[in-house]
């Protein structure tokens, strides 16, 4: 806070007012400074026949710096966290430049998305060449990008067959129980 002098009327003795200072935008959140401020201002406007005690200033001395402390963890814990997460991002973009690097030269099968990124077909090629730039590493498969995201398989991968019926499958395993029971094999 700045102070300012200021005579009254009878030039007598000088008159001092307090101007406001800049408050910031947080008012529920107190500064180091401003403890030090109400410390000096408590010092200066105590009541002389009944002085703060030295417990009691040495409990506001440990209160302040108890707030100095927590504000550098703080500070620190928000510091540790941005590089923490710049760290997985930078991993994470790492990983998939690799891996797409490492399909150069593959076989893979991509999906074919409408403007709606609804599948309508798929497309099976050579990975011919892959683009880092930007967010999302692209392959190019017949000359066209494609997300990561579209790539279906990578490598030949034989047809899926059916699925035996459970049902048929129990009873087959039924009968050899029973085989092996009657001692038949």
């Amino acid at each position: 806070m700045a102070v300012t002098d200021v005579t009254d009327v009878t030039d007598k003795s000088p008159v001092k007012y307090y101007t406001r200072k800049e408050v910031s935008s947080n008012n529920s959140e107190m500064d180091l400074d401003d403890f030090y401020q109400l410390l000096a201002a408590q010092l200066r406007y105590q009541d002389m026949s009944n002085p703060m005690s030295n417990s009691e200033m040495m409990s506001q001395l440990t209160q302040m710096a108890n707030m100095s402390a927590m504000t550098t963890l703080s500070d620190t814990i928000e510091t540790i966290s941005e590089t923490v997460d710049a760290a997985i991002n930078s991993m994470a973009q790492i990983s998939l430049s690799s891996y797409a690097t490492n399909l150069m030269g593959k076989e893979v099968t991509v999906a074919e998305l409408d403007e709606k990124g609804e599948l309508i077909g798929e497309t099976t090629g050579v990975v011919e060449g892959v683009m880092l730039t930007g967010g999302n590493p692209y392959v190019y498969v017949d000359g066209k990008a494609y997300s990561l995201s579209q790539i279906m398989s990578v490598g030949s991968v034989p047809d899926q067959k059916e699925e035996p019926d459970t049902e048929d499958a129990d009873k087959e395993d039924t009968d050899k129980d029973e085989n092996i029971e009657s001692g038949e094999v």
